[in-house]
């Protein structure tokens, strides 16, 4: 199965009046730490799309990236028995993209979304788009947008 990759993110992008937004990079931006240097920002300004199994049916939370998902939140607000990080097939799978690589928009399938609220402290937040080596601006509102997600709360600080 062939990975997506910015083309779809660009695409998705433009249809709703944002051309030209995704920032590429000769560096690495696979993970927070890294995109935060990249960009110049702080590691919290970076979204973190993570991907759950939640009794077995995929959901995608957006968070800051000085966050961490706090799965016993998370599987009360689903109300599930059961919810656990997915491996990299069910990522590529599902969303199309390469762990690192994950958008909030342009899935290969539909899944539920879910839009952490410590993304909330920042004007500017940066998404993946596509690669591990781009990103996009964006604001927590429109994000909302674009991603039809629900608004949550399941953010537990990192531990250092």
């Amino acid at each position: 199965m062939e990975p997506f990759g910015e083309a779809e993110v660009s695409s998705f992008l433009a249809a709703h009046g944002l051309e030209n937004q995704i920032h590429s990079f000769t560096e690495s931006t696979e993970n927070a730490f890294l995109a935060a240097q990249a960009l110049g920002v702080e590691v919290g300004q970076i979204v973190k799309s993570v991907m759950f199994l939640a009794d077995g049916k995929p959901v995608l939370v957006l968070m800051s990236g000085d966050m961490n998902v706090d799965n016993k939140k998370l599987k009360r607000l689903m109300e599930v028995r059961k919810v656990r990080i997915a491996d990299a097939e069910t990522v590529l799978a599902v969303s199309g993209y390469q762990v690192g690589a994950v958008p909030p928009v342009a899935h290969r399938q539909a899944m539920s979304i879910y839009l952490d609220e410590s993304l909330k402290r920042f004007s500017q937040i940066y998404p993946a788009a596509g690669t591990t080596s781009n990103m996009f601006a964006t604001t927590f509102e429109e994000l909302l947008i674009l991603t039809k997600a629900k608004v949550v709360t399941v953010s537990i600080p990192k531990k250092n």
